[in-house]
């Protein structure tokens, strides 16, 4: 700035370049989304989520349907025959996953309807503790959502079901939660029992035997799920996860009878993106899948150097105590596991209808 001569012409032009270049507004809270009316379904959601730099937070929220449909105007007695979801997070989000609870072991709602915890210490981040919880929603970076499943089509949730919201934002080396909170809101639409027509399954799948290696820099590992139905079924919604290793997630559609990877016509989903995988939804992905077929998927690696706060010492000292490895196969390896600096995953997600109970990965 220029001081002492012409301060009214000075002035003016300041003004100007002010018009010129307004001062930004406030932001837009990504996860800002109104809930359905009474009575056409609930929104669940999340408390505001303290990310410090450095920090990896995992919480789990339980919510109970009875108790979500008395509260939105809905029969708390009656199904509720989800058929539309909507999702909006913050930006940060590593994944956030919605699931049915099943088998209790070391998580469930009697451990607080809230459970928070962070760079992998608590219940929260153990994922056997939800190994056989069907699926509802998930997403990961870019949560903004909104899917109308076709027509007729619903996930039936009963009364007395209990759900669990469970999100994981990142604020480290690879990823960032750019305000260092996060937030997420969903919302669950029904449909009316009388207009459902067929059911919706899920399928939420892990390859555990990732080893990303300094000596074995570029491993892939497939996988398969079989869906046992003895006529056609069809796949609606398909995305992959993975970290920062990884290069490329495929899915094929896979007759439940061949060994090895499908043609290359048969591939239906490819994703070289981890922090923001595509997601596939209807109508664009409606595929036909014969009778007792699935999916066939699989996940490339890239190894990476380590950060220097976690080095080969913390990749070696994570495979001893959690996988019990000899020392003489200690490699600076990427394990399947929960932490974003330190693991990898190759995770499937799958969405299909009719719902079939006989579903078997490997």
């Amino acid at each position: 700035m220029t001081y002492g001569l012409l301060p009214l012409v000075l002035s003016v032009a300041a003004c100007v370049d002010d018009r010129a270049n307004p001062a930004p507004g406030p932001s837009i809270d990504p996860s800002l989304l109104d809930p359905p009316p009474a009575g056409e379904g609930f929104q669940i959601e999340t408390e505001d989520i303290e990310v410090p730099a450095g920090v990896e937070q995992q919480d789990c929220y339980f919510f109970r349907v009875r108790d979500l449909a008395a509260s939105n105007g809905m029969d708390p007695d009656a199904p509720v025959n989800l058929h539309r979801v909507q999702i909006a997070q913050r930006d940060g989000s590593h994944h956030m996953n919605i699931f049915r609870v099943r088998t209790i072991k070391g998580l469930g709602p009697d451990g607080g309807l809230v459970q928070k915890n962070r760079n992998g210490v608590g219940e929260c981040f153990k994922s056997p503790n939800w190994a056989d919880w069907p699926l509802i929603a998930n997403s990961q970076q870019d949560g903004r959502l909104d899917w109308e499943f076709p027509e007729g089509v619903a996930n039936v949730l009963q009364p007395d079901e209990w759900l669990m919201l469970q999100t994981h934002y990142v604020n480290a080396s690879t990823q960032k939660t750019p305000e260092a909170v996060g937030r997420v809101r969903v919302n669950l639409w029904s449909l009316p029992a009388e207009e459902v027509k067929h059911e919706l399954g899920t399928v939420f799948a892990s390859k555990q035997s990732v080893r990303v290696c300094q000596s074995n820099p570029r491993p892939t590992f497939e996988g398969s799920c079989q869906i046992n139905s003895p006529s056609p079924v069809r796949i609606i919604g398909a995305n992959g996860h993975f970290h920062s290793r990884g290069t490329q997630f495929d899915m094929w559609a896979w007759d439940g009878k061949t060994i090895g990877t499908p043609d290359a016509s048969r591939r239906f989903y490819t994703s070289n993106s981890w922090d923001d995988p595509p997601m596939l939804i209807s109508p664009e992905l409606d595929l036909e899948l014969p009778p007792s077929g699935g999916v066939w998927y699989g996940c490339s690696y890239e190894w990476q150097r380590p950060e220097a706060a976690v080095g080969c010492s913390g990749l070696d000292e994570y495979d001893v105590t959690t996988n019990s490895t000899p020392e003489d196969r200690l490699d600076c390896c990427y394990t399947f596991g929960p932490i974003v600096e330190k693991n990898e995953h190759c995770n499937i997600f799958v969405y299909y209808y009719p719902k079939q109970d006989d579903v078997f990965c490997n």
